[in-house]
This record gives structure tokens, C-alpha cells and sequence, in this order.
């Protein structure tokens, strides 16, 4: 029994003198690399009949749709670029007749102009900003975020006299697709490529 315990002991001591040594001889940097996206913007409005008030006994949807087109098209909107979405607007809930019309454009001009659009029965759902990244694309920019991480880590080592070794821990958690809301009219199109990594300090 004796010898188990001093066995179980010697290897918890162990264990803690490596962990110890090991965080000792490790330093952990983050690197980053900025870099421009050629985004895509999307918009959804609420077409419905929910959305009429003063004429609602009256006027029918197509009476609504059709009006909203003709107002879109006499602002410069390029009616090819609308899309309907009727199950997004059955998800919403809505008790009357309605629908979604989605506008897809990569001209953040021409999207403002579709968003200074005003028709009866028209409410805007969302906003966003679309992007997609390469797997080239990734691995370049994962590279230059790992030499600004390797540069700080160097910097910091010749500080307290020390030099780094080999990269023994790199975490890259950057998403190919990119979405974002533009509520509160977020276009900038810079963004950063954070990675994490760790090295050997000799």
C-alpha cells in the first residue's frame, strides 16, 4: 500500500514539475493581419398587408407589391436584383397576406438608394453585409498573422534576454464566410485575421 502511495506521488509530482517547465519555456502571442473584403449586401423588406393602415379593406397585395416596384424602379433599382422570399414571411408569423423581397447588390451607393425607398405596406427586416474568403486567401493571411505573432514573440524574448524555438501551437478560428448586421451602419470593409500561437522560449 505504502509502495502505490509513493508511486502515485512521485508521478503527480512529476506531472506538475513538466506542466511547470513546460509553461515556464512557452510563450503565448496573438498575431494579426488586416486585409479588405469586396462584400456583398443584402436587404429584406416586409411587403404586407399588416403594414397597411389606412387603406387596408381596400387595397390587395399585388396593389401593395405593385405599387413598391413601381417606386423602385423609378429610383434607378434594378428589378432583376428583387427576390421573393414567401417562406421567410410565413415564418415571421404575420395573420394577414404579405411577403419578403430580398435585394442583393455589391454597390453600397446603389443600396442606399434601395433603403431610401418608402412604400405603403413596406417595413425593412434586416441589413447585412456578405463575404467569403479562399481557402488561398485563408492561408495567406493565417501566414502573415503568424509572422506578426512570431515578430511579438521575438521582441518580447529579447527583452528578458531569451530567444524563441519552433512554433509548437498555432489556433486559426477565422470563418470562411463572413456576415454581418449593418444596423448601426457598419460598411467599413478592412478586417482583421487573428491567430494564436506558441512558442518554444529558449
Amino acid at each position: 500500500m505504502k509502495k502505490l502511495i509513493t508511486s502515485i506521488t512521485l508521478i503527480a509530482f512529476s506531472f506538475m514539475t513538466f506542466a511547470q517547465n513546460n509553461f515556464q519555456n512557452n510563450i503565448n502571442v496573438n498575431g494579426s493581419h488586416e486585409y479588405s473584403i469586396s462584400p456583398e449586401y443584402s436587404s429584406k423588406m416586409i411587403v404586407s398587408l399588416t403594414n397597411v393602415y389606412y387603406d387596408a379593406q381596400t387595397m390587395s397585395l399585388e396593389e401593395v407589391k405593385s405599387g413598391y416596384r413601381g417606386k423602385l424602379e423609378k429610383a434607378g433599382i434594378n428589378l432583376n436584383q428583387l427576390k421573393e422570399r414567401p417562406l421567410y414571411y410565413a415564418l415571421l408569423g404575420y395573420e394577414k397576406e404579405g411577403t419578403v423581397i430580398e435585394f442583393k447588390t455589391k454597390s453600397l451607393e446603389e443600396m442606399q438608394k434601395f433603403l431610401n425607398v418608402k412604400a405603403i405596406g413596406v417595413t425593412r427586416s434586416d441589413t447585412n453585409l456578405n463575404a467569403q474568403l479562399s481557402d488561398k486567401q485563408m492561408a495567406d493571411y493565417a501566414k502573415l498573422a503568424f509572422d506578426d505573432a512570431k515578430a511579438k514573440a521575438t521582441a518580447i524574448a529579447q527583452k528578458i534576454g531569451r530567444k524563441i524555438g519552433k512554433a509548437i501551437y498555432i489556433s486559426d478560428t477565422n470563418l470562411e464566410k463572413i456576415t454581418e448586421s449593418m444596423y448601426y451602419g457598419n460598411t467599413e470593409q478592412k478586417r482583421a485575421y487573428l491567430i494564436s500561437a506558441s512558442f518554444e522560449l529558449l
